[in-house]
This record gives structure tokens, C-alpha cells and sequence, in this order.
């Protein structure tokens, strides 16, 4: 039996991401313009993906998440970060799995979506984290309480 070995994806080039990019109009992130997008006005989402080539799952996000949006209209602003920068990036928000949906208000967290989940799930919690006011990330800052 003759060993074939898997094609590697180019993400940037690939059809689902070029049409995530362009007819979704995700703008894509790097760690240059993270910060302006990330602060914007209104509830933003961030997907984080990572390569492809290790993390097959990416390209599923690049499918469900235009969906999503489409279910939920106050998502004004989205955006894609995208590997190396999505792992430097991803500290700040405590996800633990990939990829993950970040969602902001103002600027603010909201919370995240991390992993893949059955479509029923990641609209219940998308609705919950949009419901939601915004806190601290699980990565940043003490848990202070009063004694």
C-alpha cells in the first residue's frame, strides 16, 4: 500500500476563508490592528482559529460562524484572528480550546465559546454571553471579595 500524504491547507488562500472574508466581510486581525477592532463601538465578535493543517475544526468555524452572526443581528462588528498571532492574542480572553468565539461590547468581554459545540448549544450560549454584562476574562485580574 502506497502512503499518501495529506494536502496542506493555505489558509488565506482557501475558499471557505477568502469567503469569510469577503462576502461575510469578517476583517481579518493581526496583532497590528487587533486592539482598534477589538475596542470598537457596538457587540463584537472575534473568532480565533488556528492552522489548519494541526487543528482540523478551523475550517468547520469558517462554515458555522457566518451562521451564527446571520442568527443574531445585534453582532455588528466580527473578525477573524488568525494563527500565529490568534495563540499571542488568545492569552487575554482564557479560552481553553480551540477555536474560539470571543464576544465584546464597547470593548468589554462578554465571555467566549471555546471549542466546537452542536449548533443547539452554541446558540443557546451565544444568546446567554450576548444577555450577558460585561466582566473581567478568566485570565485577567484576582478574584477580590469583601470579608
Amino acid at each position: 500500500m502506497l502512503f499518501t500524504p495529506t494536502p496542506q491547507i493555505d489558509l488565506l488562500t482557501h475558499p471557505l476563508f477568502v469567503r469569510l472574508t469577503t462576502e461575510h466581510q469578517f476583517q481579518v486581525l493581526t496583532s497590528e490592528n487587533f486592539t482598534d477592532v477589538a475596542k470598537k463601538e457596538g457587540t463584537t465578535l472575534l473568532l480565533f482559529i488556528e492552522n489548519p493543517n494541526r487543528m482540523k475544526e478551523t475550517m468547520d468555524a469558517l462554515v458555522i460562524t457566518p451562521e451564527l452572526v446571520s442568527v443574531f443581528p445585534t453582532i455588528e462588528n466580527k473578525a477573524v484572528v488568525i494563527p500565529p498571532e490568534s495563540r499571542k492574542l488568545a492569552i487575554q480572553y482564557g479560552f481553553k480550546r480551540w477555536p474560539a468565539i470571543v464576544l465584546l461590547r464597547d470593548g468589554r468581554y462578554l465571555g467566549a465559546v471555546d471549542g466546537l459545540r452542536l449548533w443547539s448549544e452554541l446558540l443557546s450560549e451565544t444568546n446567554t454571553i450576548l444577555q450577558s454584562q460585561p466582566k473581567y476574562p478568566p485570565s485577567i485580574g484576582i478574584d477580590v471579595r469583601a470579608v
